[in-house]
């Protein structure tokens, strides 16, 4: 630091002849100025630090934002990279689509033009049908309705599966307070025939078909239907009809007559008749409100020929 002003005049004085009183004089008018001297010195200090601060925190600022802009830049390519290279496989997508259509439209052109001289092909059916030993089958269903018959030796007795089926549901529906029992099950091809004989001798024959199954025409002779409880139309209002109407698909059964579909089953509504098809058939046809003969495509009509002709034909369904 430079010597203080104060002690450069009292050296000068010296050569001067200036007195003790004089110098001290000097000293203290000068003493104020010192102490402003200082002052501005440690102003200036701190405002050069200030100055050094502000330009290092500039520089790192600036240093940050390059860094933000490099990565939003990297970021964007990217993602326009990836939307280039998608649209460019989209548009070779939708190019092969549109030659495929062109190709297929060209083709089935050709084949209609080549074709139209041709007779027409019929559709194949919707379900399978198919006769063995006298017995049909449907879908692999075995089907007994008045247009399809059973043998008069086919005898399998009650299934055993189907009783099974019954015997759980009957159990479950015991659970909720409902009481539910076999009534009919097997009957044989002579068992039938009494039976329908029966209707026929106390109704006019129109009347007992509507009632009744003619022989080799009966559910029962496949062993795989049962009356339920009551077969008389009491039994229609009571709480096991609906439970049973309600819950039967649940075992493999369905209401083989439902009300409404006597122009397609060929009988009278009978809420006590189920049919063993299996759980997933039985609930199939519930579920689609159909009668099994609109399900499978089927009729139910004896024909004409055998109309008045035989002398039994039937069971009470």
């Amino acid at each position: 630091m430079n010597e203080p002003i104060w002690r450069s005049i009292i050296d000068d004085g010296k050569d001067n002849g200036i007195t003790d009183a004089e110098k001290q004089q000097v000293m203290s008018e000068s003493e104020p100025d010192v102490e402003e001297q200082q002052r501005r010195i440690a102003q200036e200090l701190a405002r050069k630090r200030a100055a050094r601060q502000a330009a290092e925190h500039k520089r790192i600022m600036k240093n940050r934002l390059i860094a933000v802009c490099a990565l939003v830049g990297v970021v964007v390519l990217a993602v326009v990279a990836v939307k280039a290279a998608g649209g460019s496989s989209k548009d070779v997508k939708t190019a092969s689509s549109a030659m495929s259509a062109e190709a297929q439209t060209k083709t089935s052109g050709k084949k209609a033009d080549s074709s139209s001289s041709a007779p027409e092909k019929q559709p194949e059916p919707e379900h399978k049908i198919e006769q063995t030993n006298g017995m049909t089958f449907v879908d692999d269903i075995l089907i007994v309705n008045k247009t399809y018959s059973l043998p008069r030796d086919y005898a399998p007795g009650v299934s055993e599966v189907a009783v099974n089926a019954f015997n759980r549901m009957s159990a479950a529906a015991a659970e909720d307070g409902i009481s539910l029992w076999i009534n009919s099950s097997y009957r044989s091809y002579e068992e039938q025939e009494a039976l329908y004989n029966s209707y026929v001798e106390e109704r006019d024959r129109d009347e007992a078909d509507k009632v009744s199954s003619r022989p080799g025409h009966s559910e029962h002779q496949t062993g795989l239907a049962f009356d339920v409880n009551d077969t008389s139309f009491e039994f229609e209002d009571t709480d096991a009809a609906g439970w049973l109407r309600e819950h039967c698909c649940e075992y493999g059964f369905i209401i083989r007559f439902p009300e409404g579909k006597e122009a397609f089953t060929g009988y009278s509504y009978e809420p006590w008749h189920i049919r063993y098809l299996g759980k997933k058939i039985a609930t199939e046809v519930t579920e689609s409100g159909l009668s099994l003969e609109e399900y499978l495509g089927i009729t139910s009509e004896y024909p004409k020929e055998d109309s008045g002709e035989q002398s039994s034909t039937s069971e009470q369904e």
